[in-house]
């Protein structure tokens, strides 16, 4: 999972110096997504959005949220949230499986949120022609934090805004549980 950031961050110089020469090599790049599975589908969501990936951690519980929190973790002395990406979504929930469940540190607003996912695949470089972004979802169901289709080898990968799929009052609650947290360290320590 993480071999595979790496590998692609080893390439951006390369990206970059065919970009001067070629103006769709900065296409490409500006595309790139970080492309995870969730209850058997592939989920996209941009690489530029994605601070690390790790392995599933020990996950702090907390009370008196909803179902998705799943709690906070210690990553490197900093206090993270996580959500299981699957509940926000309104997938079944199912056990994780310690050698691929990951969890997806990226930036959304202000916080930094963790994501647990069943797998992360690979990144994928999508050009515009390969996404589909007029899409027919039912309107009874909040959809906006899909941004469109893309369209890979063999099947489809659903690309998410990671910045809608919280909406703002998910945000007040965990932004609220990650200012406690520290307080409740210092005095316990």
């Amino acid at each position: 999972m993480s071999k595979v950031l790496e590998q692609q961050a080893s390439r951006i110089p390369h990206y970059a110096s065919h970009a001067a020469s070629d103006p769709n090599a900065l296409k490409r790049v500006a595309q790139k997504n970080l492309i995870f599975s969730l209850a058997d589908e592939q989920y996209g969501i941009p690489l530029s959005s994605v601070k690390e990936v790790i392995g599933l951690v020990k996950v702090t519980p907390i009370p008196h949220v909803p179902p998705f929190f799943k709690g906070l973790i210690n990553l490197r002395g900093r206090i993270i949230s996580v959500i299981d990406l699957r509940l926000k979504l309104g997938l079944e929930e199912t056990e994780y499986e310690a050698k691929r469940t990951s969890i997806v540190i990226s930036d959304v607003n202000a916080l930094t949120i963790g994501s647990i996912v069943d797998d992360v695949n690979e990144v994928i470089g999508f050009d515009e022609e390969q996404i589909e972004r007029e899409l027919e979802i039912s309107h009874s169901i909040k959809r906006d934090y899909i941004t469109g289709v893309a369209k890979a080898k063999d099947n489809l990968v659903l690309l998410l805004d990671i910045n809608k799929v919280l909406d703002p009052d998910d945000l007040d609650i965990i932004g609220h549980h990650v200012a406690i947290a520290p307080q409740q360290d210092s005095r316990e320590g």
